[in-house]
């Protein structure tokens, strides 16, 4: 009875430790229900803001090696619903060994620049290299914006970035979703996963007052931020590593759903194989306890609750450590059949399912989607197995691969 006592206690304890960050998911998940509701964007009409006073972006594209897709992304930015004299798009062609830059070049309207740096590779370091650009150069912009070459974006796009500058924003992050959400079960698996994390949960975070993160792929900076603190994040994650930074010095990232940036996700096995381990590699090189006690000093410094919600957020495991912790639990609750265990269990499968089907709430996905989620367990097993297992290795942590694209 003793050893029954201690694993009945030992499964409690289990199971507490999964319900903090489910706890957290759901808040966020019926936050973001709420800012829905209440969100009511009136757009600025054209006729209303003189064309001088309208804000200048830079929209810079980072590309290695993106001659497949790279047009598509130029062809949906000729069509933004923006004066095209207040924006100017920039590709920088990073240690590209393709015609990435002579597509851009042969637009007509894209400025392009070529980097050749065999040691410093990497986003984060063309980031960089690209803003010294501009410093040097002098060009007049109020707010940069950063797109991945293998990308479209909505029409309404800047014009849903201005509306947020003109309400005070610094930062501001897209709504970054899939754009082959229908082609397989894994793209269509991504869109949920992706969904959860670039607008449930950046969604919700902003309905709290809080802060919602960089994705990268979206992001807009405005250029005297970019002056304060300049881009010196360099990590695989160089884009959760700004912002970070941005949030131990007091700033906030604003998530603007209605600007709208999709990509393209892997389809065969072999391109999801690579995205996966790279971004989990990602993760894994991400600030972690250390930065979460940071943001609570400095959170206790300030009085700023904003910083101890990114401590939680920063802490928050994934998806798929959670659900793949949970199966262990429920499996120890059936195997006791103890009844606070079972009941226990029972709440914390609620938790996870309000929170992993509120994206297709809010956003409606096309059939494909909810059939894709047969497949649901197949896909965790593989998250947990990357997670685990492949990037743990060396190949995968010591640079940033690229993954194969479909041609547009």
């Amino acid at each position: 009875m003793l050893i029954i006592h201690v694993l009945r206690w030992a499964l409690i304890v289990a199971e507490a430790l999964i319900a903090l960050p489910v706890l957290y998911l759901c808040v966020l998940s019926l936050s973001a229900l709420l800012a829905t509701q209440r969100r009511k964007v009136a757009w600025i009409k054209d006729e209303d803001v003189p064309p001088t006073e309208r804000a200048r972006f830079v929209v810079l594209i980072p590309a290695h090696n993106e001659e497949k897709v790279l047009g598509k992304l130029l062809g949906s930015l000729a069509s933004l619903d923006y004066p095209t004299d207040r924006y100017t798009v920039c590709v920088v062609a990073d240690n590209c060994t393709d015609k990435t830059a002579e597509i851009a070049r042969a637009i007509g309207w894209v400025q392009v620049y070529e980097r050749f740096d065999t040691l410093k590779r990497g986003k984060g370091y063309a980031l960089n290299w690209a803003f010294q650009q501009f410093e040097r150069e002098q060009l007049d912009y109020d707010a940069c914006v950063v797109l991945d070459a293998d990308s479209i974006v909505a029409p309404t796009f800047l014009r849903a970035m201005e509306w947020e500058l003109a309400r005070g924003a610094q930062a501001l992050q897209a709504y970054n979703g899939v754009l082959n959400s229908t082609n397989s079960p894994s793209t269509a698996l991504r869109w949920i996963a992706l969904a959860l994390v670039n607008h449930v949960r950046p969604l919700g975070r902003n309905g709290l007052g809080s802060s919602a993160t960089l994705t990268g792929n979206g992001m807009c900076l405005r250029h005297k931020l970019l002056q304060r603190f300049p881009w010196q994040a360099f990590a695989l994650g160089e884009d959760y590593q700004y912002y970070l930074m941005l949030m131990l010095y007091g700033e906030r990232v604003r998530y603007v759903p209605e600007a709208i940036v999709r990509s393209q996700m892997p389809v065969t096995f072999a391109q999801m194989r690579t995205q996966d381990v790279r971004w989990e590699s990602a993760a894994e090189n991400q600030p972690g306890w250390r930065t979460a006690l940071d943001l609570v000093r400095a959170g206790l410094k300030n009085r700023d609750l904003v910083r101890f919600e990114a401590a939680a957020e920063l802490l928050t495991p994934p998806l798929s450590l959670i659900v793949g912790w949970y199966g262990l639990t429920f499996l120890a609750a059936i195997s006791l059949w103890w009844l606070p265990g079972m009941l226990f269990s029972l709440v914390l499968l609620v938790g996870l399912l309000i929170y992993s089907s509120a994206p297709l709430y809010l956003l409606k996905p096309p059939r494909a989607v909810y059939f894709s989620l047969v497949y649901a367990p197949g896909f965790i097993v593989w998250k947990l197995w990357v997670y685990f297992v492949l990037k743990r290795r060396k190949k995968y942590t010591g640079e940033w691969v690229r993954t194969s694209r479909i041609a547009s």
